[in-house]
């Protein structure tokens, strides 16, 4: 028996190689990538601080007694296990936010940790750093030689797969934008598929999860570790999941009428009377939280966490466009019935027989 495959079925097919091929890679070969620079301390990663032999760690009562202090900045960060031959200190070397410590104070600690993340490609990062005893009923005391310096790495050589697999991603919604219903409005039946108009709502939703998708993946592939998904991108996408549902069902019962050959911007910018404002300023609230969650991942290496008041406004602005999606659709109706089949996308809807 021939299994016959469709063009859409074969580009998937591919996709799914690549991507299980690169992640085959990743598994395989990051333990020896990781053998070979045992001398490099690496964010999520334990690493053992040289400290002075006075105290021993008898006389140390708590590991959590050490606190890591890097370029005269307290991190929060404590230590985790003490050892006396050699003189180290284990600490816990990754972005979790301690107990009681603001956000603000921790995107400063971490701004100082990792600079510019990218320059760390071509070299380690050094920076200062001294442990902090403070016993119970004590004062605090430095245990580090001064001038102590440490070196770490962001990126190992195997980084770049994190931007192949979000290439490949991307690659595929964008071709199956343009070549199947992914991101169009529901047609007539025999409607060609080019004259299907785009839909914002189903577009802010690709848009959204192919950030989150991206931003998960070069976590992972970057620094070795799951990274959590924050509040904020799940509020993000249950935003853009809440606007495309409510917006099909408006439109359920109404057949779009005939686009322009599937003009993107055209058709998710413009309703009957042209260019419409709440269309407008959720395309560009969205591209705008887009490539702020996109730079902050890259430049901080941890999902961002926007203000309260970001969200709301996005909230507001999917609203608005919800909203106004129903007198839109209304008057659509209305013209397509006067002036017959409509020219333009979004002109108009006809009952489904």
């Amino acid at each position: 028996m021939t299994v016959k495959l469709s063009s859409h079925a074969k580009v998937l097919l591919v996709t799914v190689v690549v991507l299980g091929a690169i992640v085959a890679t990743f598994v395989g070969l990051s333990p020896g990538a990781r053998a070979s620079r045992l001398a490099d301390t690496r964010i999520n990663e334990q690493f053992s601080f040289p400290r002075l032999t006075e105290p021993t760690c008898d006389q140390i009562p708590s590991p959590t007694a050490m606190a890591l202090w890097i370029e005269g900045m307290d991190t929060g960060i404590k230590a985790v296990g003490c050892e006396d031959n050699p003189p180290v200190a284990r600490f816990d070397f990754r972005h979790v936010r301690p107990p009681g410590q603001s956000v603000e104070v921790d995107r400063a600690v971490w701004g100082l940790i990792l600079g510019h993340p990218l320059r760390t490609v071509a070299e380690p990062r050094t920076l200062a750093y001294k442990i902090v005893l403070t016993p119970e009923g004590g004062a605090p005391r430095r245990i580090t030689q001064p001038g102590s310096q440490f070196s770490f790495v962001i990126f190992e050589w195997w980084a770049p797969l994190a931007l192949v697999v979000v290439l490949l991603v991307w690659g595929l919604i964008v071709y199956l934008a343009g070549h199947s219903a992914l991101l169009r409005d529901v047609g007539q039946a025999d409607l060609p598929l080019e004259r299907r108009t785009f839909s914002l709502a189903k577009t802010q939703f690709a848009w959204w999860f192919a950030i989150v998708f991206a931003s998960f993946v070069f976590l992972w592939l970057v620094t070795g570790q799951l990274p959590s998904v924050s509040p904020q991108a799940l509020a993000l996408m249950g935003i853009s999941g809440a606007t495309t549902v409510v917006a099909v069902g408006i439109s359920n019962g109404r057949e779009v009428a005939p686009g322009r050959e599937g003009v993107f911007f055209h058709d998710i910018l413009a309703d009957a009377g042209g260019v419409a404002i709440q269309r407008l300023q959720m395309v560009v609230m969205t591209a705008a939280l887009g490539i702020m969650f996109l730079i902050e991942v890259a430049t901080e290496l941890a999902m961002p966490e926007f203000d309260g008041s970001l969200l709301t406004l996005m909230g507001l602005s999917a609203g608005a466009y919800v909203g106004m999606k129903v007198p839109e659709d209304l008057s659509g109706k209305a013209g397509a019935a006067e002036d017959g089949p409509a020219a333009d996308p979004k002109s108009g809807y006809t009952p489904t027989p």
